[in-house]
């Protein structure tokens, strides 16, 4: 008894000195652009471009050592993508999908000890994200857009992959500033709809984007 006794007491120890060490949680805010682009995964549909979106979200990262965490939190998502694919006899239709997504990201970090005033880190994990709307913009062969309109053939679920690298400097007082690139690779199709010029052909789709992070984490 007196030794289970002796062994709870320097377990606590151990575990109270590496708590020391470093700060269990850490909340914050991000915000950045990115570059967006839609992934077409049917016959005679192509990428038509990028275009420009943003995000902003905010951040929780609950630490298991001091350089290991686990990053999460929510990710408002503005991004979308172009195609280009036949819409009747010698017609092409262009597409630029507007999409906004609410995102509940998993990610592990892991940091560097510093170096010259920064930590250095790398994380991985997975994204699932909400459709919250879509509209889209149509302009046939070679002609200007048209007016925004709602688009209901987006799935509501959408599943990523997530892999960003960053620096980050440590204020006083324990607050963090930095930035980060995020590579967000969708994996499964949000496109739903039929493209009744090609055999009634189901649209299939991933969403992908590059994004430049600045954050602060308190």
């Amino acid at each position: 008894m007196r030794t289970r006794f002796l062994l709870l007491l320097a377990l606590l120890a151990v575990i109270a000195t590496a708590q020391a060490q470093f700060k269990p949680l850490h909340f914050g805010l991000k915000a950045g652009p990115n570059i967006s682009w839609i992934r077409p995964n049917v016959d005679k549909y192509e990428s038509d471009g990028g275009k420009l979106g943003a995000a902003w979200g905010f951040v929780t990262e609950i630490n298991f050592s001091e350089n290991h965490s686990l990053a999460t939190g929510f990710n408002m998502l503005f991004n979308g993508g172009k195609l280009i694919f036949p819409y009747g006899t010698d017609t092409m239709l262009h597409r630029n999908y507007n999409l906004k997504f609410f995102e509940i990201p998993i990610t592990l970090k892991m940091r560097t000890n510093r170096i010259s005033g920064f930590y250095y880190f790398g994380q991985i994990g997975l994204g699932t994200a909400f459709n919250l709307g879509a509209k889209t913009e149509e302009a046939i062969n070679d002609g200007e857009f048209g007016d925004k309109k709602r688009y209901k053939d987006i799935f509501f679920i959408r599943e990523s992959l997530i892999i960003g690298a960053g620096a980050e400097y440590e204020l006083p007082g324990g607050t963090r500033l930095g930035l980060s690139i995020i590579y967000n690779n969708g994996f499964t199709d949000i496109l739903s709809g039929r493209n009744k010029f090609l055999d009634n052909e189901k649209e299939k789709g991933a969403p992908n984007f590059f994004g430049v992070e600045a954050f602060v984490l308190f």
